[in-house]
């Protein structure tokens, strides 16, 4: 496994990133101790560097697969919090849920554009302060738009960028790959700490999946990658993949195209939570009937979170 500081954070990570959502209820949905053992295979594979998030409502599955372990663990996590007191409680609930005095990088999650950050700024100086008090060490956002992206990357309060990027540009908001490629170069220029995301666009396409790995680790810009994984075939197959060879694990990984399942029962209300929640826009309301646009799917899971019935969910 390749270790690489994380900008000038003085944070050393694994060039590959764990992507913890994929095993929690937004996705597999794996059993605890299922979820526990593969984390632990990761970090029994070299893996330091594990990404998570408030909204993903996974800590335990890391709490668990960290007891008894005596290596050096990096944990990204992320808010929505906007405000000092909602960030505050996110923090707390961290360190307590994860059983960590310190987390090692907190973001601003998914800020939508340059507005929606700035929106978010009294949440932003909590974290300045917290890192100032030793309770976190590298403070930052994650995103997938193109002017958000570009004003983290010039921001000297912001020390990590998690961005989107993969060979085809699915999921950019408000540019091209070559616009967000500019940004995350300069915000390498200037420092910043570099993981991406999305780099077989969440599952869309897992036909291609080897060659959209390997695209994502040759790109310069990026000091790691984040990727889900929800099985030990998944894990060695994308180290495999990322050290440039084949992956004898390949074969028992499900390839199949991955497909929106959303339930036409009376139970859906026609509410509108999981349109207003998808960060893609890929689904609307058309004639009373909520339509799923696939070709703009992250299979992300948010709009699953977001229904109040459970009306949803990924196959």
């Amino acid at each position: 496994m390749e270790y690489r500081p994380l900008g000038k954070s003085g944070i050393i990570v694994s060039q590959l990133c764990f992507g913890t959502l994929t095993i929690g209820s937004l996705a597999a949905n794996l059993p605890l101790h299922e979820g526990a053992a593969l984390v632990r295979a990761a970090l029994e594979a070299g893996i330091n560097f594990f990404d998570t998030a408030q909204y993903y409502s996974n800590y335990q599955y890391l709490a668990q697969a960290m007891s008894g372990w005596g290596g050096k663990v990096i944990i990204a996590s992320k808010s929505y919090a906007k405000t000092t007191h909602e960030m505050a409680y996110a923090v707390e609930e961290a360190r307590i849920a994860l059983k960590r005095n310190k987390i090692d990088i907190f973001l601003l999650h998914e800020q939508r554009d340059a507005a929606a950050l700035a929106d978010s700024r009294p949440a932003l100086e909590y974290l300045m302060q917290a890192k100032a008090n030793g309770v976190v060490d590298a403070v930052g956002i994650s995103t997938h738009d193109i002017s958000a992206a570009y004003l983290a990357a010039t921001m000297p309060e912001i020390d990590v960028l998690h961005a989107l990027l993969n060979k085809k540009g699915l999921g950019i908001r408000g540019g091209s790959l070559e616009d967000m490629r500019e940004a995350l170069c300069l915000a390498k220029a200037n420092g910043k700490g570099v993981y991406i995301m999305k780099a077989i666009g969440g599952g869309a396409f897992m036909d291609e999946a080897k060659e959209a790995i390997k695209w994502a680790f040759a790109e310069e810009e990026a000091d790691a990658v984040a990727i889900g994984m929800k099985d030990q075939a998944e894990l060695i197959t994308n180290i495999a993949w990322m050290e440039g060879r084949d992956g004898e694990q390949a074969v028992k990984i499900n390839l199949l195209e991955r497909k929106l399942i959303l339930d036409k029962t009376p139970a859906c209300t026609r509410c509108k939570a999981c349109i207003e929640r998808c960060p893609q826009q890929a689904l609307v309301l058309d004639d009373d009937e909520i339509i799923w646009h696939k070709e703009a799917c992250l299979f992300c899971g948010y709009c699953i979170a977001a229904c109040p019935w459970f009306c949803i969910s990924f196959c």
